[in-house]
């Protein structure tokens, strides 16, 4: 009982560990990625647009000199002035900018995730390719043995130049096969270069060996992180809520707005010092801003309606397509075993219990069973790291 205590705990530290570490791997490329930085930059951007929009205009100098007749002097004017909106209309934006501030920082926890998942994809890209590299040399390995054996057996009257001709084309096969699957994991490499901001990766990539250890969680555990730990969620709704403000803000705007100054005029040798006051009256620029700011908050209700459907919707297809991944990847195990096939079809042709063109087209059978396999795999922690998107660390 100790025992199995013992390697319960060993297993669950290594799953952890490995875990552990293929999350650093995917934060060391995202802490190179350009594209985060970029997004991250202009959500930046936007915002300060916006912020800049709730700022008194610029004040007005004006300075006026004319020139009179001799007998009545030049006149000489300076204005300052500053005009602004109905006080409260400021403070209505504020609240609306203020609540867009913090849609935003979910906004770029979600881009973050976004960016994360396409990364974690293109790791489970190249795990697959390199099983699948791995799978063909090994079969490729086995044809030069038998090449190499039997091409002196064949001096000796065991095979056919037509029999070591079969075994020379299979190979060539396998070999077109694992010319097609390098040129691709080349492509890998190279796209994962890029998206580590051009510094090579060979290092972090030899790492790459096995898929990670995620696992399909009960439905409310899903259904709960939609709520509470999906930032795109939390962005709809914020956005709503800032266009709500906006309106209020759209409908102060509408009342009249001041303008204060001061004038010095200089006149026949007289100085004149004084105040102005006058008043915007927003007949005409106002018109309609209230029913698009109206519009405007009844479309991202809608959106946020129309998010939180779709994820849920995404979610249950992801989880029951896992699922079924899942049993297919179950039974194709179990019917292959320790995949010791290819070691038992040798023994079976060493002790020439079947022919060499029986061996050839069993491999190949066995060689197709264990690559629909893989591709199963491979579909698998596809479907997991989409289904598993919101248990990434955003921080």
């Amino acid at each position: 009982m100790k025992s199995l205590i013992g390697i319960t705990t060993i297993l669950t530290i290594s799953l952890s560990a490995q875990a552990q570490n293929f999350d650093q791997l995917l934060n060391s490329v995202l802490s190179n990625n350009q594209a985060v930085a970029s997004s991250r930059y202009a959500n930046e951007s936007e915002l300060l647009n916006l912020k800049s929009e709730n700022n008194l205009p610029d004040p007005e100098v004006e300075v006026e000199y004319q020139w009179g007749r001799h007998e009545v002097g030049d006149k000489f004017d300076i204005n300052v002035s500053q005009g602004f909106d109905w006080p409260g209309v400021y403070r209505a934006r504020g609240k609306a900018i203020a609540t867009a501030s913090r849609a935003m920082e979910f906004l770029d926890r979600s881009n973050y995730i976004d960016k994360k998942l396409e990364l974690k994809l293109l790791f489970i890209d190249i795990i697959n390719a390199r099983k699948n590299i791995a799978l063909l040399k090994s079969r490729i390995g086995i044809m030069d043995e038998l090449i190499d054996k039997y091409t002196h057996g064949q001096e000796r009257g065991e095979l056919t130049i037509l029999d070591i001709n079969k075994i020379k084309i299979e190979r060539a096969k396998l070999n077109n096969s694992l010319s097609s699957i390098e040129s691709d994991y080349e492509m890998l490499c190279s796209t994962l270069v890029g998206e580590n901001g051009g510094k090579e990766c060979n290092s972090l990539i030899e790492q790459l060996n096995e898929y990670p250890d995620d696992m399909i969680l009960p439905v409310d555990n899903y259904e709960k992180m939609l709520t509470e730990n999906n930032p795109m969620n939390n962005y709809s709704s914020l956005m709503s809520q800032s266009q709500a403000q906006m309106v209020q803000a759209e409908k102060l705007s509408r009342l009249p707005g001041f303008t204060l100054g001061y004038h010095h005029s200089w006149e026949d040798g007289d100085v004149f010092n004084g105040l102005v006051v006058g008043m915007t009256l927003p007949f005409f620029s106002t018109r309609h801003k209230v029913k698009a700011a109206k519009a405007m908050q009844q479309s991202l209700a809608y959106q946020e309606e129309s998010v939180a459907s779709q994820l849920h919707a995404t979610m249950m297809g992801n989880r029951n397509k896992a699922l079924s991944l899942h049993r297919q990847l179950d039974s194709y195990g179990k019917a292959l075993g320790n995949d010791d096939n290819a070691r038992l079809l040798k023994m079976a042709l060493d002790g020439g219990q079947i022919s060499i063109l029986d061996y050839l087209g069993e491999m190949a059978y066995f060689l197709e069973a264990r690559q629909d396999y893989l591709d199963l795999q491979y579909r698998y922690n596809q479907a997991l790291a989409e289904l598993n998107k919101y248990t990434l660390v955003t921080e």
